[in-house]
């Protein structure tokens, strides 16, 4: 398993692999239809983020399975905007699309929000996926109990994550690992997700 260190391991070709695995694993999410160029860009901005973390499996030197999270979307969202001419050209396309732009506009609005996890924590699984060939062998639970791990050292007692009410295979996982369903959210109008708390640490 590979942490990654702010940039310091990964260079751009791995953030496209993310990019690339997150859309095809991740495919029903809103932010896969914004492309492997934004989703490249996010991932560069979280691993250089000092409130996220991002943590890698290799395999033969290609990547089969990744997490994301940190305390919350509004510092990753600065870090974009350091970048904001390659942000502008990865999203010029949704920028021209007035349902993509709005829903960008809902994203922003709801990073702002705090989320009712408990008064002490902002932790948040962003996004976890596992290459096809990988699935079935743990890995999955592997990345999600690290995730944890460095929460907890970092002094968190609580994560959570949101789910849209579509992503039936990603319910049955945070359910198996022992989340537990806390309040129900609208990132998207029209559209609930279900806010997970997983308590920390992890039995």
């Amino acid at each position: 398993m590979s942490l990654s260190e702010r940039g310091r391991v990964l260079d751009r070709s791995d953030y496209a692999e993310l990019a690339r695995i997150h859309s095809s694993c991740i495919d029903l999410g809103f932010l896969s239809s914004l492309g492997h160029g934004f989703l490249s860009l996010l991932y560069e901005a979280i691993d250089a983020d000092d409130n996220s973390h991002l943590i890698l499996e290799k395999k033969e030197g290609s990547v089969i399975g990744f997490v994301a999270g940190g305390r919350g979307m509004k510092s990753i969202y600065r870090k974009l905007l350091i970048r904001l001419p390659r942000l502008l050209i990865a999203l010029f396309p949704a920028l021209l699309n007035p349902r993509k732009l709005s829903k960008i506009i809902e994203l922003l609005c709801f990073a702002k929000k705090q989320k009712p996890v408990s008064s002490s924590s902002e932790a948040e699984l962003f996004s976890i996926a596992v290459i096809d060939s990988a699935r079935g062998s743990g890995l999955a639970q592997k990345l999600y109990n690290a995730l944890g791990e460095r929460f907890f050292r970092d002094g968190e007692s609580a994560f959570c994550m949101v789910v849209g009410e579509n992503l039936s295979q990603a319910h049955r996982f945070y359910n198996k690992m022992g989340a537990v369903p806390f309040a129900q959210v609208s990132v998207h109008k029209g559209q609930s997700s279900t806010l997970y708390r997983q308590d920390l640490p992890i039995a």
